[in-house]
């Protein structure tokens, strides 16, 4: 199943680094808000070449707030050890772009 929509990340630095097998991976910690004062986490992987180039042109850009409009394929919650317990959503990127912040003010 496939998700689109938008994210904000998180405090959390992205994290770029090539994955076991040696490919480039990035991995983004990112929320839906889902509501006024509700928001889902989401963990974000992408991986491959297209997220290599992504990662070094706009790398300066990945602030905390910064909003990321996102396809996503195979999301899977998993149980985080929070007190409350919450879940976090995991998924793989299919495609990713920043979003220009003129475009969210307002949301």
């Amino acid at each position: 199943m496939r998700h689109t929509g938008m994210l904000f990340l998180s405090r959390q630095r992205p994290h770029a680094a090539p994955a076991r097998c040696g490919t480039f991976q990035l991995q983004l910690h990112a929320y839906d808000r889902i509501g006024p004062h509700q928001a889902e986490p989401w963990r974000v992987t992408w991986v491959g070449p297209e997220a290599q180039h992504f990662w070094q042109q706009h790398e300066t850009e990945l602030l905390p707030g910064t909003a990321l409009m996102v396809e996503l394929e195979a999301a899977r919650a998993h149980s985080m050890h929070t007190r409350p317990p919450m879940a976090e959503l995991q998924a793989r990127v299919i495609h990713m772009a920043l979003v220009p912040s003129h475009a969210v003010k307002g949301r």
